[in-house]
């Protein structure tokens, strides 16, 4: 009955189309080409196209790791773990915070509860191309953490804005009708783009660095400027510059200033956030993940922030649920997160 439950949980996400990552309409302009930093959103086929080939390497580095997730995105944080499958990171408010059936933080024994969802769930295909490929891949959520009572997929804090998932090698085609997955495959390591191996790094992730720049990438519900995603490109703010811009985003009367900003769970990268990249990831420079993109500046004469949950938090999180559980609880939890203990 849970399994039941929870696929029809699940599936309601066909039904949403939510705010992800940004609050404002889709009706977007058309994109410049991205020379460098100086244009902060643009098309990824643009990038590949283009004449800046630092930032193309960087893009081909990582593009492999973000995929789609319903009405917005998810992000391949390793693939580091006992049967090589894609250990994810998205938004709650991707999925649906009703999609859980407890608030509780909980795990999901995916390799004898059959939790998976084929639908609205892809990643970019095995050999590179720029568009998403035409199948479905194979979702299981893994975990959440405590999720307050009282909020909702537009009120939900950065500190609670996070679940993480696998991503096993069961792909179908789309279909007219819902199709589920066989349990989760664990004898076939995941298929992916990764011709640098990012996701098997020795780390695959890093804390942010101020001032550096930092590229987000992820998957617009605005399908017709952005047919194969989107990415945005600009610097990571320090605790004092996103202080500034909390002020600046008040008196523009954007809903982004009226949450509190929070240096242990988030950072600000001075970028333009587009509707459905939440969940999409942001790396730095060497293409390691920093962290995943939740909320993001609208009105109009407001300044562009994108706010991006810190792998760091994220990982903290994930190890004091892991060493809260009983030793059966860890036996069954640590084979897909074991490379990220």
């Amino acid at each position: 009955m849970k399994n039941l439950l929870l696929k029809i949980l699940l599936l309601t996400t066909f039904t949403y189309f939510l705010q992800a990552c940004s609050n404002g309409d889709n009706n977007q302009p058309n994109p410049s080409p991205l020379p460098g930093s100086k244009v902060q959103v643009a098309k990824i086929e643009e990038i590949i196209d283009g004449e800046d080939q630092v930032l193309k390497n960087l893009l081909n580095k990582v593009r492999g790791s973000v995929g789609k997730r319903g009405p917005g995105s998810k992000t391949i944080w390793s693939r580091k773990n006992d049967y090589d499958l894609g250990l994810y990171i998205s938004a709650n408010h991707v999925i649906s915070i009703n999609s859980w059936l407890s608030k509780n933080a909980e795990y999901f024994d995916i390799t004898s509860e059959d939790m998976g969802i084929f639908e609205t769930s892809k990643i970019p295909p095995v050999n590179g191309q720029v568009e998403l490929e035409n199948l479905w891949v194979a979702d299981f959520p893994l975990m959440h953490f405590d999720i307050s009572t009282s909020v909702t997929n537009s009120t939900i804090l950065p500190a609670e804005d996070f679940y993480i998932g696998i991503v096993d090698n069961q792909r179908v085609e789309p279909g007219s009708l819902p199709q589920w997955p066989k349990p989760v495959d664990t004898g076939t390591p995941l298929k992916m783009y990764d011709p640098d191996n990012r996701t098997k790094a020795g780390q695959t992730w890093n804390t942010p660095n101020v001032g550096e720049n930092a590229i987000a990438l992820g998957y617009p519900q605005d399908v017709t400027n952005f047919p194969n995603g989107a990415v945005s490109y600009g610097k990571i703010l320090s605790d004092e510059e996103a202080a500034v811009k909390i002020t600046e985003l008040q008196a523009a009367g954007d809903i982004e200033g009226d949450i509190p900003y929070n240096p242990h769970v988030e950072f600000f990268l001075d970028a333009q956030g587009v509707a459905g990249m939440s969940g999409g990831g942001v790396f730095n420079l060497e293409g390691q993940l920093l962290g995943i993109m939740v909320r993001a500046s609208d009105a109009e004469k407001a300044p562009k922030i994108i706010r991006v949950v810190k792998v760091t938090y994220i990982k903290s999180k994930m190890l004091g649920y892991y060493n809260g559980l009983s030793q059966t609880g860890q036996e069954k939890l640590r084979p897909f997160i074991s490379g990220e203990l």
